[in-house]
């Protein structure tokens, strides 16, 4: 076992790897690289193209954050992403390894291990699936080699989302227990970041074949969708705070399975302008979520070694406890939810542009899929915010619940200092999109399959989000300046008035009388938590006092409806059992139908 004076070891290691990969993304260095005699021979063990360089940066960055708990599944995504066909199979199987946790059910991340292995096949040179590749991999030379090209475009993407599903936290459960979602931890990021790669590996290598690519690029639409609804549903319902941080990273890690059948979709119809859109937002999508899950993840270990577990039922009153810890939480959450003038508003931004850039083929067929993925995607998002505003109400909110709890208060100032670096730089990348993107400009030329490159960058673009349709732009400076107007109005406005703010105590006793010495919490009828959150928000927004009546009725009449409608079936004696055998043919009607209408 590792020592524990290791970790500064370890921590100057992934420094050099960050400093190296900045260098190496330079031209000059890389072409000198590449140049290189023994690139040649090495090829099948290290593949230092841009692509894979621009994921090892970040693969640094969560080495650099993770310390002893993640360094085996740091340094073999490490390996994923920069190693060759072998190496990289081999590396992917360990991460996926790493990953798996002791409370999963048996045989869970086996299916990622075979399709690491079939990738391997794949990519690698012989083997009797794909014909012999150039000794580099250029993605041109892979999308056009040989009649293999069909069976390579029917199998590539089922191998990659094989290999993805445990990376990504991919599930359809939409059940938050212990067996089902694993709580999420600095490992995770990095496996995210390996996901990501191989995602971009594949919009880069996949053959020139339009029909099987737009089929391909609506399937991971639709399955894209669904996977983001459940995990948002895992969110919601998850009884502790790592679980549904992992709901929430499993909504994000589904993101871009649904950027590369945009992709898909845009390389099918020659459209160069959303093909460089899809991958810009796919490069800021694996460097925000890479950024922003590690520094919740830095903020919520400091959070639990002061206030004992998580868990959602013993937690409450943090936002008094630890202001500093709680306004920095704040901060990710909103990042995670998607606010503006955050990175997580503008990826959805970029993804609505998206959708409106693709193809419209004049038939209501065509469009209503199209509809019912934006509308699944919609309702998923809005139950993802449901799911930070629960998690917030509950334990930023309300008053603590256990001795521990009580006791809480930030951390010292050098772990609260890691925890700040990590939120600035969310931060940064929120303001400054267009930085990471010049840095990976040479990553997104390589996939775009663009011998000269996207189209050049100036100082302004630094500050602003790419649109595929090259005409609207976003820019989220100037949401973050009229924010901080707008606040800055409220709190003069605020300060004349002399008004002074009043927040709740973090006790368990407010003006009630004196409890009995068998209740050392205090009476459980005033252990008020999320309620507390959700009366504010009523008061702030003036919420009449007879409104929650007419909704009330409204839920039983919806309930009512929902029996009525039920009620004949269960009339009929053994209802079930004579409608299981309509299963089948049902079914089979459908399949026939959805073939009829694809063909």
């Amino acid at each position: 076992m590792t020592r524990p004076a290791c970790v500064p070891v370890l921590r100057a290691g992934w420094g050099i790897v960050m400093v190296a990969t900045l260098v190496a993304l330079l031209p000059g260095p890389l072409a000198r690289i590449a140049a290189g005699g023994g690139a040649s021979r090495l090829v099948m063990l290290f593949h230092p193209d841009p692509l894979a360089l621009s994921a090892l940066l970040l693969v640094a960055l969560v080495g650099l954050y993770s310390g002893l708990a993640g360094a085996l599944a740091c340094s073999a995504a490490a390996f994923a992403v920069a190693g060759g066909p072998v190496v990289s199979a081999m590396a992917g199987a360990c991460v996926i390894v790493a990953l798996r946790d002791g409370a999963a059910r048996r045989g869970r991340g086996t299916g990622g291990v075979l399709g690491m292995a079939l990738l391997s096949m794949l990519l690698s040179t012989g083997g009797g699936i794909a014909p012999a590749i150039p000794p580099v991999i250029d993605p041109i030379a892979f999308a056009t080699a040989g009649q293999a090209g069909l069976s390579r475009g029917l199998v590539l993407p089922v191998a990659v989302l094989m290999a993805t599903w445990p990376l990504l936290h991919l599930s359809w459960w939409p059940g938050g227990g212990r067996r089902h979602l694993s709580a999420l931890r600095m490992a995770d990021v990095a496996g995210f970041v390996v996901g990501c790669h191989l995602w971009l590996r594949l919009l880069a290598c996949y053959p020139d074949i339009p029909v099987l690519s737009e089929r391909w690029g609506y399937a991971l639409l639709a399955l894209a969708a669904g996977l983001f609804l459940a995990a948002s549903l895992r969110a919601l319902v998850a009884r502790d705070m790592r679980r549904v941080l992992s709901g929430l990273f499993g909504g994000t890690a589904a993101l871009p399975v649904m950027v590369t059948g945009l992709g898909l979709v845009a390389r099918a119809n020659d459209l160069p302008d959303m093909l460089g859109g899809v991958v810009a937002c796919l490069m800021l999508l694996m460097a925000a979520g890479c950024i922003v899950w590690v520094a919740l993840l830095r903020l919520v270990d400091a959070m639990e070694a002061e206030a004992g577990r998580l868990v959602l039922m013993h937690l409450g009153g943090l936002a008094t406890l630890m202001p500093r810890l709680s306004v920095l939480l704040s901060v990710g959450l909103l990042a995670v939810g998607g606010l503006p003038p955050l990175i997580g508003f503008s990826i959805a931004w970029m993804l609505l542009r998206l959708f409106g850039g693709l193809p419209h083929g004049g038939s209501l067929a065509h469009e209503i899929p199209i509809a019912c993925v934006m509308i699944v995607m919609g309702v998923a998002w809005g139950v993802r915010l449901l799911a930070l505003v629960r998690l917030v109400g509950v334990a930023l909110c309300g008053r603590p619940r256990t001795p521990r709890g009580a006791g809480a208060c930030d951390p010292a100032w050098p772990i609260l200092g890691r925890c700040v670096v990590g939120v600035v730089m969310a931060c940064v990348v929120s303001v400054l999109p267009g930085a990471w993107l010049v840095v990976v400009h040479a990553g997104m030329a390589q996939v775009a399959r663009q011998a000269n490159g996207l189209v050049g960058m100036d100082a302004a673009a630094l500050f602003a989000v790419p649109s595929p349709d090259g005409v609207s732009v976003l820019v989220p400076v100037h949401g973050l300046v009229l924010l901080l107007v707008v606040g800055g109005m409220v709190g003069i406005v605020w300060r004349m008035r002399g008004v002074s703010a009043t927040r709740q105590v973090a006790t368990w006793e407010q003006g009630a009388p004196p409890v009995p010495p068998w209740m050392p919490f205090g009476d459980p009828l005033t252990q008020v938590g999320a309620g507390v959150f959700v009366r504010l928000l009523q008061d702030m927004a003036g919420w009449p006092d007879g409104a929650a009546i007419w909704l009330r009725r409204a839920l039983r009449a919806w309930r009512a409806c929902g029996r009525y409608l039920v009620l004949p079936l269960r009339r009929v004696p053994n209802a079930p059992d004579r409608l299981a055998s309509l299963a089948l043919p049902v079914g089979v009607a459908i399949a026939m139908i959805l073939l009829c209408w694809l063909s």
